[in-house]
């Protein structure tokens, strides 16, 4: 009894210590800050030490009585840093020595709303200031997936929907809202969060795993306490950047600072230019060039179905690929975009990133779909439009907490799938090029790409090599023409499988199936076009792609280091049974830069057959050929 009694004694005095000196602080000059990270340690600390990294880098800022940096330890099986007890929730204090225990709760998840109310709340009470920031620290994974997945809790993460409520527990407006997370600068959480501060910092795409630099940024906010959220906003951005380049990763880093109160304005446009997309939706020459714009447009964590579904694109790529459909609509929309986001920054790999994404629904799993429309949309006429698109309906309950559509939005009787079915003929040119002919259904294509087999005649198996769109066309006709020449990408002289994930005027975009030291991941690679000059092939490193189960991204690009073994991966197909299976082939030990190119192939016999997408996301497969390689020639056959 008398235990118990002198803890609590002893937890209050603390408590008011804490709060006067807190007084104290906020008096001082009235440009005091307290910062506020949420660290939900996760796989990143307990695997990685991630979290006690960036905790070290904040540490060695000069310390400065005008600003708090208090943290939140949780949601990790281990913690590399000094005095974590992995069974409770900690709060702590940086001081002039290192950092101190300031408080601790009972072991709760971190990605409940309720747990980063309660630490928001004690902190404004135990350190009010002029100005507040809270950080939020771990994986993201985009307007669906939400943010801090506890490792404790089965991956619990908090959805925009809680991640909302929690922040109004503070009860104070925040001047910055960060997320050191991966693909959480959407438009829908700056309108999750937009009541609750004044600018939001957040990366479009993944990050890497050494996340902020907290030397860079803490330093300066001990320096400039005066400086407003904008200005800390960039420092966080162009550190985050300089930090990136000089470990080699910032070829696919964006990160960007939007101003929340715009949000508004950009969400009343928005949906004013989803109405007009719904309306493009019953005419197929509009509705076809709105969904090949979609398809140019910049997409964030995968959307593919080896490495998994975000279904993030970037706002204002997709705007300004679709806007001779749209009209003033969207140049409103981009208008606004450009006014909310004051600050952008990206790689060579991520140029058309604008500063903020869109849910889009490139999958149409139907649970992503419900977890958008119960948690996460902004918009009446857009989950109006979304379900055109997807042939899906929102639940009834996602219903009645959904913004209303524009009563006086178009009614337009949707395309139907059955009236524009595709038909393509073959045939093999004079000149041997292999010729697709799209004779019924043009109007609803959207893609035309290839596949390419190695036939294993010993096995009797098709290899495939990859999916790529190196083709002639002429879209008005339907007519397309192989633009094969004999090479095929290598990894350090090792034949890959190459799937395109993304094509823009600058870059195409690659993932390739390999073993990482015996794990199976994907590579992520680019073809960069530089102004008039032939293009090259760049390896970034290697991504685990979206995690089935919490559907938050992998963090961080992992770059290939000496000593690695690589290991390419194959899918095969038996030609008898139709059965799958992957195979490795070539390896190799890095020693050095990875260097990826268009190499000869061996000679041989290979299958060549098309592959047509229309607006409705069907896939038909045209006739195959067989190209045969023989000392540099190629010889075109009918495949039987």
């Amino acid at each position: 009894m008398n235990g118990k009694r002198t803890i609590g004694i002893l937890t209050a005095i603390l408590l008011v210590f804490s709060a006067v000196w807190g007084a104290a602080l906020a008096e001082n000059g009235g440009d005091t800050w307290s910062v506020f990270l949420y660290l939900c340690g996760s796989d990143l600390e307990s695997e990685d030490g991630a979290a006690t990294a960036n905790i070290g880098e904040l540490l060695w800022a000069t310390p400065s009585d005008k600003v708090n940096f208090v943290f939140e330890t949780g949601g990790s099986k281990a913690w590399t840093l000094d005095g974590v007890d992995t069974d409770r929730l900690q709060r702590w204090a940086v001081t002039e020595d290192g950092y101190t225990l300031a408080d601790e709760q009972p072991l709760a998840s971190m990605g409940a709303a309720q747990t980063l109310g309660d630490f928001l709340s004690w902190g404004v009470a135990n350190y009010p200031a002029d100005k507040y920031m809270v950080l939020l620290w771990n994986h993201g994974g985009g307007s669906v997936g939400g943010v801090e997945a506890d490792e404790l809790f089965d991956y619990d993460s908090l959805d925009l929907t809680e991640l909302a409520q929690g922040l109004s527990m503070a009860g104070v407006r925040f001047e910055v809202i960060g997320f050191d997370t991966c693909l959480m600068a959407t438009m829908e959480t700056a309108a999750a969060i937009d009541d609750y501060g004044a600018y939001m910092v957040a990366s479009e795409e993944t990050e890497p795993g050494g996340g902020w630099d907290y030397y860079t940024w803490g330093q300066y906010l001990c320096e400039h306490p005066e400086g407003t959220g904008l200005e800390l906003g960039k420092v966080i951005c162009d550190s985050y950047m300089a930090k990136c380049a000089a470990s080699d990763d910032d070829a696919m880093a964006t990160l960007s600072v939007t101003d929340l109160a715009r949000v508004a304005d950009l969400l009343e446009k928005f949906d004013a230019m989803a109405a007009q997309m719904t309306g493009v939706t019953g005419d197929m020459s509009s509705y076809k060039t709105l969904v090949q714009g979609v398809q140019r447009s910049e997409n964030y964590g995968g959307n593919n179905k080896t490495e998994g579904y975000t279904n993030m694109v970037d706002l204002g790529n997709l705007i300004i690929n679709t806007e001779n459909v749209l009209g003033d609509t969207a140049y409103a929309a981009l208008d606004s975009l450009f006014e909310a986001v004051l600050y952008n920054v990206k790689g060579e790999s991520r140029s058309e990133a604008n500063g903020l994404s869109v849910f889009y629904p490139l999958s149409q799993e139907k649970e992503l779909l419900t977890a958008f429309a119960s948690t996460a949309v902004t918009s009446g006429n857009y989950l109006r439009y979304v379900e055109t698109v997807t042939n899906w309906a929102s639940p009834e309950a996602a219903v009645e907490n959904e913004p209303a559509a524009d009563s006086g939005a178009e009614t337009v009787q949707p395309l139907q799938e059955e009236d524009y079915e595709v038909g393509l003929e073959t045939r093999i040119t004079d000149d041997g090029y292999f010729a697709l002919n799209v004779t019924d259904g043009m109007d609803s294509v959207a893609s035309v790409t290839f596949s390419i087999y190695y036939i294993d005649e010993e096995y009797g198996e098709y290899v495939l090599l990859g999916t790529d769109n190196n083709l002639y066309g002429d879209w008005d006709s339907g007519s397309f023409e192989d633009n094969f020449n004999g090479t095929w990408p290598t990894l350090n002289g090792c034949y890959c499988e190459p799937t395109l994930l993304a094509e823009t005027d600058e870059y195409n975009l690659y993932t390739i199936p390999i073993l990482l030291n015996g794990e199976e991941t994907n590579l992520r690679a680019a073809y960069v076009w530089q102004g008039d000059e032939d293009g090259h092939f760049e390896v970034y490193g290697a991504w685990n792609g979206i995690d089935s189960e919490s559907g938050m991204s992998a963090r961080d690009i992992v770059k290939l280091k000496d000593g690695d073994e690589v290991t390419l991966l194959f899918d095969a197909v038996d030609w008898e049974t139709g059965e799958t299976y992957t195979y490795e082939m070539d390896s190799f030990t890095v020693d050095g830069d990875v260097v990826m190119e268009d190499s000869e192939l061996f000679d041989g016999e290979y299958l060549y057959q098309y592959i047509v997408t229309d607006v409705f996301g069907r896939e038909t497969y045209s006739d195959s050929v067989i190209m045969e390689y023989s000392d540099g020639e190629i010889s075109v056959y009918e495949s039987e």
